[in-house]
């Protein structure tokens, strides 16, 4: 081994023998990470400035980091087509460097910079104008998109008294799109059927009412969904039947009381992140799903369980 250059004896060769690894020898996985990472490798302030004012010389940012040194995270982190969550946004830098890498990403922001500089920023990569960065080194061409939402208000308040109750922020259809969302329905409301609100299936429709519902009213919702149709009925409360009676009497709909029914799909008590949260949108799309957001999006599904929260989409870019 000694003569053949693969054996080591420290640099004064006199320390115990270790063998040599030759890069030739090594898997697809590469070399281990180096513990000092130097800025012609990682990038500097000064590249990350420079990156920034691409985009938004106007307002660069204050502390945004070299697009070098979230391209090295990622590349040790993630493989291609895994998501990339950044709960603090900033410049948009994480986002932008992921796109160009084939990754799947989700940045949150709560202020401003989410207008000011994630957004521009992501479209001139999808555009294939931003050419500074890693994009070279990433092969970049452009392409791709994300959908941008916000967090609506809380949708469960308590007033003067303790009572939880409907913010008052929502108007109507605000209500119907929340409520849908959170049931697994699409919200989509018909122009002949007023009490279509949104869908699951061709058959299964969801009615949202802050009304108190009578028998007679129940009886002509039943009536009016057929009996080949299901409806889910959320309403503020219903009255001169009992919730057992109601499900023999008119077996096309389904009660449910509002707020109860959105405080029971809250949890509570939790300081983390494993909330168990269903009927987010998904987006069918060739290419995977990109989405910016300007929440706390690691704590989105926290937000939507613990405040109430109906997320509205705000528009696709």
């Amino acid at each position: 081994m000694d003569a053949g250059d693969e054996i080591w004896f420290g640099k004064d060769g006199m320390a115990a023998p270790s063998r040599k690894t030759f890069l030739s020898e090594l898997s697809d996985d590469g070399t281990p990470c180096p513990t000092i990472w130097l800025h012609t490798d990682a990038g500097n302030n000064h590249e990350a400035r420079e990156e920034i004012k691409a985009f938004n010389p106007a307002n660069p940012f204050g502390t945004p980091k070299p697009e070098k040194l979230l391209q090295r995270i990622i590349h040790l982190a993630t493989l291609s087509n895994d998501l990339i969550l950044d709960s603090f946004a900033g410049s948009g830098t994480t986002g932008a460097v992921a796109h160009k890498m084939g990754r799947r990403w989700i940045m949150v922001e709560l202020g401003e910079h989410c207008h000011t500089h994630i957004i521009p920023r992501l479209k001139k990569v999808i555009n294939g104008e931003d050419k500074g960065g890693v994009t070279q080194a990433s092969n970049w061409q452009g392409g791709g998109g994300f959908r941008y939402y916000r967090l609506a208000p809380s949708l469960i308040i308590d007033d003067r008294w303790g009572n939880s109750v409907i913010n008052p922020e929502y108007n109507a259809a605000q209500l119907a799109e929340a409520l849908c969302k959170l049931e697994g329905f699409s919200y989509a409301p018909s122009e002949t059927q007023w009490w279509q609100h949104g869908h699951s299936s061709e058959r299964d429709f969801i009615y949202v009412t802050t009304q108190n519902l009578s028998v007679e009213q129940l009886q002509a919702l039943s009536d009016e969904a057929g009996g080949n149709q299901s409806l889910l009925v959320c309403c503020a409360a219903f009255h001169g039947v009992s919730a057992a009676k109601a499900a023999e009497r008119w077996s096309n709909l389904t009660l449910k009381k509002i707020p109860k029914m959105v405080l029971a799909r809250c949890e509570w008590g939790h300081d983390d992140y494993s909330l168990n949260v269903a009927n987010l949108p998904m987006a069918q799309v060739e290419k995977p799903e990109l989405t910016v957001t300007t929440t706390k999006t690691s704590r989105q599904a926290a937000l939507v369980r613990a405040r109430q929260g109906g997320l509205f989409e705000e528009g696709d870019a």
